[in-house]
């Protein structure tokens, strides 16, 4: 997201603000001296760096912007460069810090505590890859050093949580802040700065198919100023277009060569369509929709969501859902644009993941049986007639007045804290929320 057009990450901001502020502040010490801002890729975390920069320069903090995994120079080659110059301006003369031929976690160490000896410095690292384990070593080598000087503060984005647990002098040393999609106020004042004045209801499109992800609104908002109509159907099937072009293979799936590229958006889209996975669930939705991506044994289904993740960065482990998932931003527009191009295979998804999720709800009990049973509402929700749907509701109802107190609790407290089941059930919501609260007295 360009400058002018910056909305929201109040909370985000305001760590960084205190940072800085201790960083200034020659009586305070900095207790976490790195932060960490994770999140898929189009998120806004360069955006974020960007705002940390232009702090720095407004305070005179010396400031060194640096990528990780740039082939052609290495992140220590960077700092090194970077704080040669900074250190050169400020001197007045021509500055070399390293006579190395190729500089090393130590050369940039030593060049940060030059830096650092004007009395405050930020370092700010874009594009960890968290996946990367040299790349992740070799961080976590420069970090156990500069984590020691309290007048160096140190900002990384990262698609996920870098896993720094090998180094726990690092970790403890951490604040980790996960960015989501922005709000529907915030996209609205994004708009508003980008200048368009759109009626309601393209505004109501708009925050539906992007789900306030940055980049898909960044995306839709260009075409708009280009001249293109939500409104009108032929324009909304370019927006699709667009978004699948954009943001998914040229953003999502850019780390993918040409040839993966085809057969990895069809697996996505596919696992987009339930909400969470495990195993057994992976299994079975490829053997019977995705034959190409068949695996020889068990072990090999094990790690091939490790292997979505690496690849593509939008699949991972969820403790709270107790299963894997595409990230949510991302999976909206799996979703689009699936439901655009095939609906029928869609609504054929959502009926075999009903089936999977009530016969898997028949053979567990607790935290799993009420999970499942969510999940199968979840999914008749979009493929069963609103008379069927109805009469299906009346049915859970009835079986959870069996079931014991304890997990009719639970159930009901999760449905009420389920927003996205909540919507997919639409005008039939209500009522099975209605039909929950008597199951309490």
């Amino acid at each position: 997201m360009e400058s002018d057009s910056f909305v929201n990450r109040e909370r985000e901001l305001q760590v960084i603000e205190e940072a800085l502020q201790t960083l200034q502040d020659r009586q305070r010490l900095l207790r976490t001296p790195v932060v960490e801002f994770c999140g898929v890729r189009g998120i806004g975390k360069t955006a974020l760096l960007r705002q940390v920069q232009r702090r720095c320069q407004a305070s005179d903090v010396p400031c060194i912007w640096a990528e990780a995994g740039r082939k052609e120079r290495s992140l220590a080659r960077q700092i090194v460069e970077a704080v040669g110059r900074s250190h050169s301006r400020a001197v007045g003369a021509q500055v070399t810090l390293s006579g190395e031929p190729g500089p090393n976690e130590w050369s940039a160490v030593r060049a940060l505590h030059l830096l650092a000896q004007r009395g405050r410095a930020v370092l700010l690292v874009d594009a960890v890859d968290a996946g990367n384990e040299d790349e992740v070593r070799s961080l976590e080598a420069l970090l156990r050093e500069i984590v020691k000087e309290y007048t160096l503060f140190v900002v990384l984005a990262a698609s996920r949580l870098v896993p720094f647990q090998g180094e726990r002098s690092v970790a403890r040393k951490i604040t980790a802040l996960e960015l989501g999609p922005l709000d529907r106020s915030s996209c609205d004042i994004y708009l508003q700065k980008a200048g368009l004045a759109l009626a309601p209801e393209v505004r109501e499109l708009l925050y539906s198919w992007t789900q306030g992800y940055p980049l898909a609104l960044e995306v839709l908002t260009q075409a708009i100023r280009g001249g293109l109509n939500l409104l009108r159907p032929a324009d909304q099937l370019q927006g699709l277009h667009l978004l699948r072009e954009r943001v998914i293979r040229q953003g999502i799936l850019r780390q993918l060569s040409p040839e993966e590229v085809p057969a990895y958006e069809e697996l996505l889209r596919l696992l987009s369509v339930p909400r969470r996975f495990n195993l057994l669930l992976l299994q079975e939705l490829i053997e019977q929709f995705a034959p190409q991506w068949v695996r020889e044994s068990l072990l090999a289904y094990f790690f091939l969501p490790r292997e979505l993740g690496a690849k593509t960065e939008v699949v991972r482990w969820h403790l709270d859902r107790a299963g894997y998932a595409v990230e949510g931003p991302v999976r909206r527009l799996f979703l689009l644009t699936f439901q655009s191009e095939q609906p029928e295979q869609v609504v054929a998804l959502h009926r075999w993941l009903a089936a999977f999720n009530q016969r898997l709800a028949s053979q567990v009990s607790g935290s799993d049986r009420s999970r499942y049973l969510r999940e199968w509402l979840y999914h008749s929700a979009f493929c069963l007639e609103p008379a069927a749907l109805t009469q299906g509701i009346q049915e859970l109802l009835a079986l959870l007045s069996m079931e014991a107190a304890e997990a009719r609790v639970q159930f009901v407290e999760e449905v009420r804290q389920d927003q996205e089941l909540q919507e997919a059930l639409g005008e039939h919501a209500q009522g099975f929320l209605t039909g929950l609260q008597a199951l309490e007295h």
